[in-house]
């Protein structure tokens, strides 16, 4: 069976560093052979507030036509990935709205008496970020695991996936070497998470 991945970017513009990761991304799924879909958030206006009608549709066992076409890709793909900066401490607001929308109750997961259990097992996510902090100020302020508990832990994990969680700090004030290392770090990632897709 073919592998399928879906990326899930959230990034204004077409300059940032985050474009440069989707590219080398890109360009990693096409030589390893791997199809793959792209969602740009922003590029396609996705309307990320989960509203009360939202609520009451999932109460009701369905969503709007918009989601249920996500929920497929999502549904259809082995590999999630998702690409977005870090604004304070936490997705863009269109990556969380797209959480809040997308992941629903009975699609991603469903409670039981001792708490949430996941529903999109035997699949794996690769989320990378960016920061302009740079690690060691992370580190120091306990942040990193903020992050990591927020944007992988607390989210794609609890849903099911095998979860890699990968920021690239101080993105603006490195060195192009050290930028050009990050993108080879990005094709590093993406390698070892194939690795361990499973079919």
């Amino acid at each position: 069976m073919a592998l399928k991945a879906y990326i899930v970017f959230a990034h204004e513009g077409h300059t940032s560093f985050c474009h440069e990761i989707l590219e080398r991304t890109k360009q990693t799924l096409d030589r390893e052979g791997i199809s793959y879909t792209v969602r740009d958030l922003y590029q396609q206006d996705f309307q990320p507030v989960f509203r009360g009608e939202d609520m009451h549709r999932v109460e009701e066992g369905h969503v709007s036509a918009d989601i249920a076409e996500e929920q497929q890709q999502i549904t259809d793909a082995d590999l999630l990935v998702m690409i977005f900066p870090v604004w304070w401490w936490s997705p863009p607001a269109i990556m969380k709205g797209y959480f809040d929308r997308v992941f629903t109750n009975g699609f991603a997961f469903r409670y039981e008496e001792k708490g949430p259990v996941g529903l999109l097992n035997g699949k794996q996510a690769l989320v990378m970020t960016t920061t302009r902090e740079s690690e060691h100020d992370m580190r120091a302020s306990g942040m990193d695991e903020v992050m990591k508990k927020q944007m992988a832990d607390g989210t794609l994990s609890m849903m099911g996936y095998k979860t890699l969680y990968h920021n690239f700090a101080a993105v603006p004030y490195v060195s192009e070497a050290a930028r050009r290392a990050m993108l080879d770090e990005v094709e590093h990632l993406l390698k070892n998470t194939l690795q361990h897709v499973e079919v």
